[in-house]
C-alpha cells in the first residue's frame, strides 16, 4: 500500500480522561470520518506509543503519542458532462462563476453520481484535462451544494497554486447575503471554534472538541417581522461556517434543514455568495453577483 504521509499527534488536554482512538483522531482530523479511522486501525496504520493499535476501541490518555499513516488517494478520472453555470468573468488564469444552488462543486462520497461543476468544467474547457488533479481540477475553494453565488476557479496549475495560497493566507475577501431567523444585534462578530459533530458526522459543531478557529463578521441590512437580511463576511473558511455560527447565536438561516428547519419560503438555505475581492498578479479584482430568484422571492414574502 502506498502511504501519502504519516502524522504524529501527542495526546494533550484530555483532562485526565481516557478516549477512544477513533474519537481522538476525528477530533484532530475533522475532515475524515470515524469509519475512515476505524478502517486505518484495521489495516494496521495507527500506532500508539510505537505499538500498532489492533482495536478501534483502544483507549489513549495524556502523554501518548499517536502515529497515523494516511494511504495515498486513488485518483479517478472525472468525466465531461454538460452542466449549466454562468461565467461572470474569465481570463487566461482564472474564471469567476455564478454557481447555482443545487450544484455540487466536486464529487463527494455521499453523492457520487451527481453532476458537478467539475464535470461541467471538463466539458466546456479542454485545457482542464491538463491538470494533474483529476478529481478537483481548478478548484481553489468551494460552496455548499445549496449555497448560490460567486466561485473562483483556476484555469491552469500555476494559477491554482497561486489562488490556493491567497485563500490559505486569507487574502480573499468574501461577502455573503443570508436571511436569518429573528433579530440579531445590528452588527457583530462570531468567533466560536468549529469542528466535526461528535455523533452526527455529516454535521459540524461549535462545541466540538479540538475545533478550529472560525471568525465571522455580520451587519444587518434590513429587519423584517420575524427575520433579518444580513451581510456576512468570513475571515476563515470552515465547513458550513456561516450556517453553524448563526445557529450557535440562535439566529438560524432560513430554510437550512441541517442546522435549522425547512421553510415554505425557500427550498434551501437562504445563503448567497454575494461579493468577492482579491489581488492577483499585482491587479485588483472585485465582483458582485445579485442573489437568484428564489432568494429574492423569499424576501418578498417576509
Amino acid at each position: 500500500m502506498n502511504i501519502e504521509r504519516t502524522v504524529s499527534v501527542h495526546c494533550e488536554n484530555l483532562n485526565g480522561e481516557k478516549q477512544r482512538i477513533d474519537s481522538f483522531l476525528i477530533n484532530h482530523f475533522p475532515e475524515y470520518s470515524r469509519s475512515y479511522f476505524q478502517k486505518l486501525v484495521k489495516l494496521g496504520l495507527v500506532c500508539a506509543n510505537a505499538k500498532k493499535v489492533e482495536n478501534k476501541s483502544f483507549l489513549v490518555q495524556e502523554g501518548y503519542k499517536v502515529d497515523v499513516s494516511f494511504p495515498a488517494k486513488i485518483r479517478v478520472d472525472v468525466e465531461a458532462r454538460k452542466v449549466d453555470f454562468e461565467i461572470i468573468y474569465q481570463n487566461e488564469d482564472f474564471m469567476v462563476i455564478n454557481k447555482p444552488a443545487g450544484l455540487i462543486v466536486h464529487q463527494t462520497k455521499t453523492l457520487p453520481d451527481s453532476a458537478t461543476l467539475v464535470n461541467g468544467l471538463m466539458h466546456k474547457f479542454k485545457e482542464f484535462e491538463n491538470f494533474k488533479d483529476k478529481e478537483r481540477p481548478g478548484i481553489v475553494h468551494r460552496l455548499d451544494k445549496d449555497t448560490s453565488g460567486l466561485l473562483i476557479v483556476a484555469k491552469n496549475i500555476k494559477s491554482q497554486i497561486a489562488l490556493s495560497n491567497l485563500f490559505k493566507n486569507r487574502k480573499v475577501q468574501k461577502t455573503y447575503l443570508a436571511v436569518v431567523q429573528g433579530h440579531p444585534q445590528t452588527e457583530g462578530k462570531i468567533d466560536f471554534e468549529i469542528g466535526r459533530h461528535s455523533s452526527e458526522r455529516h454535521k459540524m459543531s461549535h462545541v466540538s472538541y479540538a475545533g478550529k478557529p472560525a471568525l465571522t463578521y455580520y451587519k444587518v441590512l434590513k429587519f423584517y417581522k420575524d427575520y433579518s437580511l444580513v451581510e456576512v463576511k468570513i475571515i476563515t473558511g470552515r465547513t458550513h461556517q456561516i450556517r453553524v455560527h448563526f445557529a450557535a447565536i440562535g439566529h438560524r438561516i432560513l430554510g437550512d434543514d441541517l442546522y435549522g428547519i425547512k421553510s415554505k419560503l425557500i427550498s434551501r438555505q437562504a445563503l448567497h455568495a454575494w461579493k468577492v475581492e482579491f489581488e492577483f498578479n499585482g491587479q485588483k479584482y472585485k465582483y458582485c453577483c445579485p442573489p437568484p430568484e428564489d432568494f429574492e422571492s423569499s424576501l418578498n414574502q417576509l
